[in-house]
C-alpha cells in the first residue's frame, strides 16, 4: 500500500485494541499505548480527544493494574487501522493492498490477525470490482468520444496534413514534390477547405514549372545541337585539308566516332536513370517528379503532366472547399437533431465528391436519427389521437349525465 496513505489512515483512525492502565483513584485509561516502563513510573500515550494523543508520566504506587494487548490483537488492530477507508484509495493502491492482504492471511492460516484480514480482503475486493467497472465505463465512453470525434474530424485532419507539406515544400522551393503533394490532395480530399486553400498556389507552381521546362528543354536541346555542330565542323576541317596523311585522317575519324558515342552514351545512360525514377514514382500512383539533371526526356515527360496540369487549373473553376462546409454543417445539424437538414446536406457531400469513407458515419447517423425522429413523431400522434379520444369520451358521458339528470327533475 501507498506509505504516505497509510500514515493518513494511521492519523484519522485509533487502534480499536490498545493497552490499558487502571489507577487506584478509579480513573482509567483505555485504547492507550504503554511506551516506557521503569521501577518508578511509566510514559503512557493517551488520546485526549479527536484523534489527538498526548504523552503522561505516571507514577508506580498510584497505578492499580496495567493490561497489554497481545501481539495478535495489536497485528489484528493494526490491520484494522490500515485499511479503515479503503474507499479513499485508487485501484492501483487497492490491488496493492489485497497482495498485502492475502500474504498476511498465508501467513496467518487461522486467528486474530487472519479474521481480522479476511475481513478487510472483503471490502476492498468489492471496492475493487466496483472502481474497475466505473473506469471501464468511464473508458469506454471515451472512447466512443473520441471515435466520433476522430470522424467528424478526419477528413479535414487528414487533408490538413497535405497541406501543411505542400505549403512546406512551396517554400522550400520544391515544386515537383510540392505538386505532387496537391495532386495526392485533390485526389484523397475534394472539396476540402485544405484543397481550396492550396488551390491558388498550386496554379502558380504549374505554370511557373511549365514555363521553366520550356526554357530548359530549349536550352538542352540548343546544347545538344551545338555539340553536333562542333563535330561536324570538325569533320569538315578533317575532310577539306589535303595535307593530312592517312594515318592522320585515320586517327581523326576514330576521334570524331568517339565523341559521337559518348554523347550518345550519355544521353541514354541519363534516359535509363530517369526511366528507373519514373517507374517507381508511377508505382506509388504520382504523377509529378523532379526530372533527372541533364535528360532530355525526363523533362519532355514532365513538361506533359506540367502543361496539361497547368491548363487545367488555369480553367477549372476555382476550389471552395464545399466538402469541408458541408460535413460540418452536416454534423451540426446532427447535434441540433435536425436530420432532415441533415439528410438535404449529404447531398451537398456528395455532388462535393467528398469520398464515401469520411461520410458514411454521418449518413448512418443521419440515418439513425431519421428513425428515432419519426418514431417519436408516431407516438407524439398517436398521443394525441388517444387524448382527443379520451377527451371525446368524457364530453359524452359529461353530456349522458347531464341528460339523465335533467330527466329526473
Amino acid at each position: 500500500m501507498n506509505k504516505s496513505l497509510l500514515l493518513v489512515l494511521s492519523a484519522l483512525v485509533p487502534l480499536s485494541v490498545a493497552d490499558e492502565v487502571k489507577l487506584k483513584d478509579g480513573t482509567v485509561y483505555k485504547d492507550c499505548t504503554v511506551e516506557v516502563e521503569t521501577p518508578e513510573s511509566i510514559s503512557v500515550m493517551v488520546v485526549v480527544s479527536g484523534g489527538i494523543k498526548e504523552s503522561k508520566t505516571i507514577k508506580r504506587e498510584l497505578i492499580e493494574t496495567i493490561t497489554k494487548a497481545s501481539p495478535a490483537e495489536l497485528a489484528a488492530a493494526k490491520i484494522d487501522k490500515n485499511y479503515a477507508k479503503p474507499e479513499t484509495m485508487n485501484t492501483k493502491e487497492l490491488e496493492a493492498a489485497l497482495e498485502e492482504l492475502d500474504a498476511v492471511i498465508k501467513k496467518n492460516p487461522q486467528g486474530e490477525v487472519h479474521d481480522a484480514a479476511v475481513k478487510a480482503r472483503a471490502t476492498i475486493v468489492v471496492l475493487l470490482e466496483e472502481k474497475k467497472l466505473v473506469e471501464g465505463a468511464k473508458a469506454a465512453q471515451e472512447a466512443k468520444e473520441a471515435a466520433e470525434v476522430t470522424v467528424r474530424t478526419k477528413y479535414d485532419h487528414e487533408a490538413g496534413k497535405l497541406l501543411k507539406r505542400f505549403k512546406a515544400l512551396n517554400t522550400a522551393r520544391k515544386p515537383y514534390q510540392a505538386m505532387a503533394v496537391y495532386d495526392r490532395l485533390r485526389q484523397n480530399y475534394p472539396g476540402s477547405a485544405a484543397l481550396a486553400e492550396a488551390y491558388p498556389d498550386a496554379v502558380r507552381i504549374s505554370a511557373q514549372v511549365n514555363r521553366t521546362l520550356d526554357v530548359l528543354i530549349a536550352a538542352k536541346e540548343k546544347s545538344l545541337e551545338r555539340e553536333r555542330q562542333v563535330l561536324s565542323q570538325e569533320e569538315e576541317k578533317r575532310r577539306g585539308n589535303a595535307k593530312l596523311t592517312q594515318e592522320q585522317r585515320s586517327a581523326l575519324l576514330d576521334a570524331f566516332q568517339k565523341k559521337q558515342v559518348a554523347i550518345r552514351e550519355r544521353e541514354n545512360q541519363l534516359t535509363e536513370v530517369h526511366r528507373a525514377h519514373r517507374k517507381k514514382v508511377r508505382e506509388r500512383g504520382d504523377r509529378w517528379f523532379e526530372p533527372t539533371a541533364g535528360s532530355l526526356e525526363a523533362m519532355r515527360d514532365i513538361k506533359l503532366v506540367a502543361s496539361t496540369d497547368a491548363e487545367r487549373l488555369k480553367n477549372q473553376e476555382k476550389e471552395t472547399g464545399a466538402g469541408s462546409a458541408a460535413l460540418k454543417k452536416a454534423w451540426e445539424l446532427c447535434d441540433e437533431k435536425k436530420f432532415d437538414e441533415a439528410e438535404e446536406v449529404l447531398a451537398d457531400i456528395r455532388s462535393a465528391q467528398v469520398p464515401r469513407e469520411y461520410y458514411e458515419e454521418l449518413r448512418e447517423t443521419v440515418r439513425v436519427g431519421l428513425q428515432e425522429q419519426r418514431a417519436r413523431e408516431r407516438a407524439e400522434r398517436a398521443e394525441a389521437a388517444r387524448k382527443i379520444r379520451e377527451d371525446r369520451d368524457k364530453k359524452r358521458q359529461q353530456e349522458r349525465e347531464a341528460a339523465k339528470a335533467k330527466k329526473k327533475k
